[in-house]
């Protein structure tokens, strides 16, 4: 992906994504699943059928092979490369060293 802004080390990844999307007032506006592109220490980005608009706050849980992780974040960017077909980056702005250290064993350059 050609995101700016995350300076982190990306790390291709191809794993189930459930989120949750949520408003200004904290509400569940909407839900689903999705597929990761790639993952850093410090965010993700995913391929989306719907617009995920920038400034949202989301709820992530990421299947990991036999491990689930979950963290929380904000969207910062979308690109739109097709209809109804988009690429958003969400930076993390929750995830436990636990989580980190899971999503470090499936992929382990992230840390560099």
């Amino acid at each position: 992906m050609d995101f700016e802004g995350r300076g982190s080390t990306r790390v291709e990844s191809d794993n189930l994504l459930a989120f949750r999307l949520f408003d200004q007032d904290n509400n569940v506006i909407l839900e689903g699943m999705v597929k990761t592109l790639d993952i850093s220490k410090s965010g993700i980005a995913i391929h989306s059928q719907k617009p995920l608009e920038p400034g949202y706050k989301i709820e992530l849980t990421i299947g990991l092979g036999d491990d689930v992780v979950r963290a929380t974040g904000i969207i910062k960017n979308q690109k739109q490369i097709a209809d109804n077909q988009y690429h958003i980056g969400i930076e993390f702005d929750f995830l436990t060293e636990e989580d980190l250290t899971k999503i470090a064993m499936q992929y382990p350059s992230i840390l560099k």
